[in-house]
């Protein structure tokens, strides 16, 4: 028992993602790495992606968390087993080390919300999602080789799927294994 435990991926600070992103799965993960960080101060932490992603704002809160860890001196290396799609493709971009296995995918795509009410207040909810949009752009140009206008007009109205090379060739990752 004790050597199962030994070999375990939260003894080893590996952390598998492989669910939507929602407030409770984001929750998860930031309660481990919170635990990580505190047992383990500065250890090296690996997060794999599996995901079809999700949830914006709660993935942009996971996003920030990981970024916080990271600049207490932990290395966070964050990979793409399968795929990173959406929100999880947004996920990938925050480690210190991205990694793409050889046959995942990669999904970027604009940011889709549903919005519901008077002309106003889809008018304003718009406002929201376009400065959301312009945050994840961001994201993708500081981490990649390509500008925020080269992104957008690849994924303008549909979604970009990305295999491992030219994730690589685009630098959206910065290994192939």
């Amino acid at each position: 028992k004790r050597e199962k435990e030994l070999a375990g991926n939260e003894y080893h600070q590996i952390f598998f993602f492989n669910t939507q992103v929602t407030e409770s799965s984001a929750k998860s993960c930031m309660d481990q790495l919170a635990i990580w960080d505190r047992v383990d101060p500065g250890c090296e932490i690996t997060i794999v992606f599996c995901s079809p992603g999700g949830e914006v704002i709660s993935g942009l809160a996971l996003f920030d968390f990981i970024s916080s860890i990271r600049n207490k001196g932990h290395k966070v290396t964050t990979k793409a087993l399968g795929y990173a799609a959406s929100m999880a493709g947004i996920l990938l971009q925050s480690g210190d080390k991205r990694i793409m296995s050889k046959e995942s995918w990669l999904l970027i795509h604009e940011a889709s919300f549903g919005a519901i009410g008077s002309f106003g207040e889809v008018e304003d909810r718009l406002k929201w999602i376009e400065k959301v949009q312009d945050r994840i752009l961001t994201i993708f140009a500081e981490r990649s080789k390509l500008s925020k206008a080269q992104i957008k007009k690849r994924w303008h109205r549909k979604d970009w799927w990305i295999d491992s090379d030219e994730a690589l060739k685009l630098g959206f990752v910065d290994e192939v294994e």
